[in-house]
């Protein structure tokens, strides 16, 4: 399935989520006329807040009110920007809501698509058939002739005349000249085609189905048999390899060569895997003394599974087995059940998610949806966006704006409608996901997905309260962060002066704690130490130390020169403070270590390059302390406080 999103544009969706969360439910505040309800501040103070899950004081709940309030003017400020209309951010939206709706809509239809897929499973068909080859891309060719013949077979079947003599006789499948029109036993969905599938399995078990088209011609099925599912099965095999096009006497001089190591294994002169090991042509079963890994039915060729099956014991043995790649003799190691459903539960999901159903399970969804809440187009405002689509939308560079002015509703689901600004956002931002070479069938094709994805994502809001919750947490927060982006943080951390001004302002708020200088010596021997201690006493500086010492590749001592606070190193911490040379410190390799504190530095301010993180974070925060400011002017908030009361307890 192509992937695509859910999220076409924050706008249409506004009005229909604020819908959805009144009715009896009371508003709690507005913000520039925009209500938000008791229960979705609830649910945000709850979801937020998971240590207070019972403190529902006035205290705590006037905090989050506070914090809740400015987060909604700050969204109404992103809006009334257009943020969300950025391509940024709608690539964003889409991203975020393309994973929350496959998620939700997952759950919903996958689990029970894998328990229907489990239950398919517990039976295996042994199917048959009479074919018609046909090539339908030759020219000039007699579809009914071929129909025509597999009618008159059918009419031989009913009549009691063999499967095998019939088959023999019409069909043009010859693979199996010795049990004629043998497939094998499947699995529902093991065949890759669903026409074949489905006949299969509901073609009752004895009887034939009516002619049927594939891709490669017509077919009648036949299901003599069906049994349990076989589960999984691990052999090792020895195989005697005969050529593709092999003569009567190489397939005897091959099955002589299989009996006889057959005799010798079970006549216990060398075990199976040693044979296997020295004798077997299946080259890479045989480094591993024959082992095969585990396979289920419609694995491995029909006369190699049904040997396989038949032994019931592990380290049963076979009498060598023909099959189209030679002799085998095989040994079973163990029979597994099916798994549970729990056990599988994970990879039915994921077949069913690969498999040609997963499309028919959207498809029905989404008409169960639009028949349920009345879906209606509009096919005039359809065509009028089309006409605005040029070479570009081939090539897919087009742009949205090439359809300013266009805002007609394309379509409605519920109470929710979808424009031709909505429709115009979407192409501009999925054109890469088709490269056809037609305007119309590529944007039909868009169109249709966009419907597709519009009314899962309705569905999924009117029954699913935590989808449409975290569905508005989207559409609120990433437009909010483009804007916090652009107007703070961006701001913050690019504004110089703005900056150094916060921190000229702010510097003694940013102050080194009492720290000390202090030089840090290691002596490669106490000779070394005794020399370099009289020149530190005298004060000499690092390099002169080093220079006198350090020679060549020679170096006898290293020294290092840092502010130190308490607690950062305990050889400094040791002078407590007081200028002077500590004692010597005898290392493991013998080298000694001493301390001179050179003196104590009273706090300081930090410089702001020292500060600038922190610097950054609070100017940051002054500045939306400032825009806040702004916009509680700039927008009117009404609080209930009526509606607050009822929350307190």
């Amino acid at each position: 399935m192509v992937k695509t999103c859910i999220l076409l544009v924050a706008g249409f969706t506004m009005a229909t989520a604020q819908a959805q969360s009144t009715g009896n439910d009371p508003v709690l505040f507005t913000v520039a006329g925009q209500p938000v309800t008791k229960e979705e501040f609830l649910y945000v103070y709850k979801k937020n807040n998971p240590d207070k899950q019972n403190d529902y004081s006035r205290e705590s709940l006037q905090e989050y009110l506070d914090l809740y309030v400015n987060f909604k003017l700050k969204v109404t400020e992103a809006r009334a920007e257009k943020i969300d209309t950025t391509e940024k951010v709608r690539e964003e939206l889409q991203k975020y809501g393309d994973q929350l709706i496959k998620s939700n809509f997952d759950k919903e239809v996958l689990d029970q698509a894998a328990q229907k897929m489990y239950a398919d499973m517990q039976t295996e068909r042994l199917v048959y058939h009479i074919m018609i080859a046909v090539d339908f891309k030759a020219t000039g060719v007699d579809t009914m002739a071929a129909i025509t013949k597999l009618k008159q077979a059918r009419e031989r079947l009913a009549k009691g005349e063999s499967f095998a003599k019939v088959a023999k006789e019409v069909s043009t499948d010859k693979s199996n000249p010795n049990d004629p029109g043998l497939i094998g036993w499947f699995l529902k969905g093991q065949i890759n085609n669903e026409v074949f599938d489905k006949t299969i399995f509901s073609t009752p078990v004895g009887g034939y189905s009516d002619v049927i088209k594939t891709s490669i011609g017509y077919h009648i099925v036949y299901v003599p048999k069906s049994r349990p599912n076989q589960g999984t099965t691990t052999v090792e095999h020895i195989l005697i390899r005969t050529p593709k096009e092999a003569k009567p006497e190489d397939i005897n001089k091959a099955k002589k060569k299989a009996d006889s190591l057959y005799a010798v294994i079970t006549a216990g002169g060398a075990t199976f895997e040693e044979i296997a090991t020295k004798y077997s042509d299946d080259k890479t079963s045989a480094a591993k003394g024959g082992l095969l890994d585990a396979f289920g039915t419609g694995k491995m060729v029909y006369t190699f599974q049904e040997a396989a099956y038949a032994l019931k014991n592990p380290n049963d043995i076979s009498a060598p087995v023909q099959s189209s790649y030679g002799w085998h003799i095989i040994k079973l190691i163990e029979h597994k059940p099916l798994a549970s459903f729990e056990e599988m539960k994970a990879e039915l999901k994921s077949s069913v998610e690969k498999s040609p159903e997963y499309k028919t399970i959207r498809t029905d969804f989404v008409n169960n949806a639009k028949a349920r809440y009345t879906f209606t187009e509009y096919p005039d405002a359809k065509k009028e966006l089309l006409a605005k689509l040029d070479s570009a939308f081939v090539k897919s560079t087009w742009n949205m704006h090439q359809a300013d002015g266009l805002n007609k509703v394309l379509f409605t689901i519920g109470n929710r409608n979808y424009t031709q600004t909505d429709m115009a956002s979407y192409l501009e931002i999925n054109q890469r996901v088709y490269r056809d070479k037609s305007i119309e069938e590529k944007y039909n094709k868009l169109y249709t997905l966009a419907v597709e994805q519009v009314v899962i994502e309705y569905d999924l809001s009117e029954r699913n309260v935590d989808f449409r919750r975290l569905l508005q947490e989207y559409r609120d927060g990433l437009p909010l962060f483009a804007m916090l982006e652009r107007k703070i943080w961006s701001r913050g951390s690019t504004d110089s002066v703005g900056l150094r001004n916060y921190y000229e302002m702010h510097k003694t708020e940013y102050m080194w704690q009492e720290r000390v200088e202090a030089t840090t010596y290691i002596c490669k021997d106490t000779k070394t130490a005794k020399a370099v201690r009289k020149m530190a006493g005298k004060n000499a500086s690092d390099k002169e130390i080093m220079s006198k010492f350090n020679k060549d590749s020679l170096e006898l001592v290293t020294v290092k020169t840092a502010l130190y606070m308490p607690g950062q190193d305990s050889n400094v911490d040791n002078l407590n403070k007081t200028p002077g040379i500590g004692a010597d410190i005898l290392n493991a390799d013998g080298s000694i270590t001493f301390v001179k504190l050179n003196k104590v530095i009273p706090p300081t301010p930090k410089s702001l390059d020292e500060a600038r993180g922190y610097v950054i974070s609070a100017y940051q925060d002054q500045l939306e302390k400032e825009w806040i400011e702004e916009l509680h002017k700039k927008y009117t908030v009404t609080i209930d406080q009526k509606v607050f009361n009822s929350m307190v307890h």
